[in-house]
């Protein structure tokens, strides 16, 4: 194909030119680039050389692109199609652990997630460990049991609680009510709810069952 103009490997904006082609519904002349997204589209030279055309047109309504940043212990890797309640995407991370998770663009920016999970455990645990209360009854048979046997964070509501009921809370993006309890260090309930009201139920049936 004869061109007048070679803007083989140049780069317009997002788009890097690869070669020419022809509209199949025009049969006008333009040029195949490739995106810094990945994606690739066909644009006229005349819009890439004014600038009208810098992307695939795609990636442009993502606003931020979080693909290779660090926040924490987490390198975002790429993109979800998954979107939070506020519009924000997901976004898919490695931890430093070796774990996966996916993460929600606004926690990510503004520092409110910075691995899968585990740097708030070991955290948790330094705390305990430089808690001389609690390292001296590690490992006494009723340490940390109320007067009935039960585990103490299972039947009393802690500093950080925000929604008024024990082992029930918000979850990180905000959408979802998760029902959480542990019963001599095994997860007996972990499960998600769209409504407040029924992650508060299915805490009570758990207590019911597990609890004395």
């Amino acid at each position: 194909m004869r061109i007048r103009i070679d803007i083989t490997g140049k780069r317009f904006g997002k788009l890097v030119a690869q070669y020419p082609v022809r509209s199949p519904k025009t049969g006008k002349l333009q040029w195949h680039c490739q995106c810094d997204c990945g994606r690739v589209t066909n644009v006229d030279l005349q819009h890439l050389k004014t600038g009208n055309t810098k992307s695939c047109g795609y990636c442009t309504k993502v606003r931020y692109d979080l693909t290779g940043k660090r926040f924490g212990r987490l390198v975002v890797t790429g993109r979800t199609n998954r979107k939070s309640t506020s519009g924000n995407y997901y976004w898919a991370c490695q931890c430093d652990c070796g774990r996966k998770v996916d993460a929600e663009s606004y926690l990510l920016r503004h520092g409110k997630v910075r691995s899968c999970g585990c740097l708030r455990k070991e955290k948790s645990a330094e705390r305990l460990k430089n808690n001389r209360k609690i390292s001296a009854q590690m490992g006494a048979k009723d340490a940390f049991r109320d007067p009935n046997g039960n585990p103490i964070q299972s039947v009393v509501t802690s500093s950080r609680n925000q929604s008024g009921v024990v082992g029930v809370s918000l979850n990180s993006s905000g959408n979802k009510w998760v029902a959480r309890m542990m019963v001599n260090g095994k997860m007996v309930l972990n499960e998600s709810y769209d409504e407040f009201n029924d992650a508060v139920a299915a805490r009570r049936k758990a207590e019911l069952k597990y609890l004395k």
